[in-house]
Order: C-alpha cells, then structure tokens, then sequence
C-alpha cells in the first residue's frame, strides 16, 4: 500500500501541471471552433445547475453537472470519446477495426456511439444483470453485447476479461481497457474539470462523486486541486464496495490474474443496486486521484433521492448519480453553510424505467418510496433520510 500511495505522490507533482496547464489552453482555445464534427462535438460542455432543494436543506450552494445530457446519455461518452481518439493517434485502431471493452452499461454506450460515428465495429461485454435499457442501448448502435455471469474479477468468465479476449481474437480488435487507460482520467482533466471551474465561476469548496473505473473522480480532482489546492475531494461509496476501507488506510493484496498483478482490497459488507460503481480493486485511474476523505452511501439513500429529485426538482437520474447527491449532501453538512459543492449527474432515469422506476421491482427489493406523497417530499426541508 506504501508503494501505491508513494508513486500517486509522485505523480500529483506532474499532473498538477498538466492539468493547470489544460486549463490555461482551454481559456486561451475558447474562442476557436471545435475540431470535433457531428454527434461527436456534443460530447461535453453540458449544463451545469443548482440542485435548489438541497441547497435550501443544507445553506450550500450545490451544483450539479449534467453528465446526462451528453449525446449518448452519460459521463462515460467523454471516456469513449478520448479513449478511441488516443486509439487512433497511436495506430492501435485501424480504419474498420472493431472496439471492444467490458463495461458496466455506459461506458459500452458511449463506445458503441463514438464507434458508429466513426465507422467502427463494436463487441461489448456485461453482466447480464445489468439494465435492459443499457444493453438495448448499445445494440440500437449496432454493438454486438455478450452478458456474462456475475463472477469475482478472478474468473476467467468476468466481462472484463471476456472483452480482452475478444479483442485478442479479433483481427483489429482494439481492447479500450477504461479501468488502466488513463486517456479515460485525462478527459476529466481536459473536459470536465476545466467545465466545472469555469461553469462555478471559479468557486468550488468541495467536490464528490462514486467511482467504479475511477476516471471521474481522478481527473476532476486533479484539476480543481491544481486551481485551488483547498478544493475539498470526497468519495462517495456504495455498499459491497472496497474503496471506503481503501481511502481510510485499508490495506490490499496483491494477484496475479491473467498474468497481470492486481490489487484487490477490502470489501465492505452487502451489495447494491447501484450500476457501474463500487470496486474491489485499484485501478489505474483510481490511485491518481486526489481525494480528502469518504462517505458511505446506502441504497436506501440513493433509492429515496432518486425519487425526491424528480419530484421536487424535476430532475430524472439513475441509481448511482442519486447516490452522488447523496454525497453532496453530505458533504455540504460537513463543510457548513454558505460552501459551494459540485457532483456530477452521470447518468439518466431513463436507463431504469425497468428497474428503478418500476413498481414491482421496487417494492421485490424492499423498498418504499411511494410511501410519500410528491407533497410530502416538497415540505421535506431537513432530508433526515440523509445519514
């Protein structure tokens, strides 16, 4: 764990650099055309709100970027998008080559886009537990999707190493890794931080997402600590996930799987409904992120903010960008009133009309949220529900 954290302090100095250096060469850029063409100049600049009525719960100003409103309908289009370009600068993708990657949901949709945009082919597997919405969203984009069973990361069956092996199987396969390939991190440098301090004008006290890749938290934190080192950077973690024991001095093991040497660490106790989040193992673009401190989300959080915001402030997410409110709360009450917390939407409800905004499935997984009334929730000031 020592050696981990010493080679994430080495390489903050170099990245504190780079990712001011981003920053100035966006300011000086903003006024040229973007060299992006079609769908694919959508990718970023989405909206940044206020959350209204959680800041008038906790006498903070916070922000939401609308991660959501990106062209495929997530934050990982910014991945997908800077992965495949790098792909290309390096020759590792030929003309009509085939884009592979294992992928919780998004990450496969924004490939499966970027890859219809430029004349890819593309082989996505998942979990078949995962969203129908998802799946069927990638296959509209003419992916070819494989469902896995869900095994630890040590089984050969796992999504991930089903992808790489597909990759090496396929001539011009090109495996996008977005758990080791950092291009994934330097698009929060390049884009989504740089958005963010500008979009707040420059006011940022504390930043909070989940994390499954690690990209997101990564490359923002990176940034906003390179314009203000007094950004505060908080993970929020789901349950089952090892992150929180992690951030908290926990230690890891290493193993050799698939002839690569992992580092897996501890997991918290259950699971959740949660997407593409939580991790029992440290990635590439996880170690360099620049994080203060953790929250521990329940689904039950997440669950009972999902619904509050599109009840009350008319906004409709998934699972794990409800539980990145969930964070932000938390993290406002810490830093007191008067601070400006920013999170990240990553993603729309309407990847879960089969799930989470289902009735049966709901109410199959013990939860209760039509037990308030939209009235009810809009006279909830205190959100005591918020642990």
């Amino acid at each position: 764990a020592a050696y981990v954290r010493l080679r994430t302090a080495i390489f903050a100095i170099s990245a504190n650099y780079y990712a001011y250096s981003q920053y100035c060469a966006a300011s000086n850029d903003s006024k040229k055309s973007p060299s992006r063409e079609g769908i694919l100049a959508a990718v970023g600049n989405t909206p940044l709100i206020e959350l209204q009525s959680l800041s008038k719960s906790t006498g903070c100003r916070i922000l939401a970027k609308c991660e959501h409103l990106n062209p495929g309908g997530s934050v990982k289009d910014r991945a997908a998008l800077w992965m495949i370009e790098e792909a290309e600068r390096k020759g590792l993708l030929p003309p009509e080559g085939t884009v592979c990657e294992g992928t919780g949901g998004n990450t496969g949709v924004g490939l499966a886009m970027v890859a219809a945009a430029k004349g890819y082919k593309s082989v996505m597997a998942m979990p078949r537990t995962i969203a129908k919405e998802k799946i069927d969203a990638m296959k509209i984009f003419g992916a070819q999707v494989i469902l896995t069973p869900s095994v630890p990361f040590t089984d050969n069956r796992h999504y991930f190493h089903t992808a790489r092996r597909v990759a090496e199987e396929t001539p011009g396969g090109f495996f996008t890794n977005q758990f080791e390939n950092l291009a994934n991190m330097r698009s929060h440098i390049e884009g989504t931080g740089p958005e963010i301090w500008s979009q707040a004008q420059e006011k940022v006290d504390g930043f909070i997402c989940s994390a499954g890749t690690g990209g997101t938290i990564s490359g923002v934190s990176q940034f906003l600590k390179s314009v203000n080192p007094n950004v505060a950077v908080y993970l929020i973690d789901p349950p089952g996930s090892g992150l929180k024991d992690y951030i908290n001095g926990g230690p890891y093991t290493e193993q050799l799987v698939a002839g690569t040497p992992t580092h897996f660490i501890k997991r918290s106790n259950g699971s959740s409904i949660t997407e593409g989040i939580g991790i029992g193992r440290l990635t590439a673009n996880f170690v360099q992120a620049k994080i203060d401190g953790v929250f521990q989300g329940s689904d039950e959080e997440a669950v009972e903010m999902a619904f509050h915001l599109k009840e009350v402030d008319g906004v409709l997410v998934g699972p794990s960008a409800a539980l990145n409110a969930v964070g932000a709360v938390k993290l406002a009450r810490k830093l007191g009133p008067g601070n400006t917390v920013v999170t990240v939407l990553c993603d729309s409800g309407d990847r879960y009309k089969s799930k989470l905004f289902n009735d049966s499935w709901i109410k199959a997984k013990g939860f209760s949220p039509y037990s308030k009334t939209a009235s009810e929730r809009r006279a909830d000031r205190k959100l005591e529900w918020v642990l």
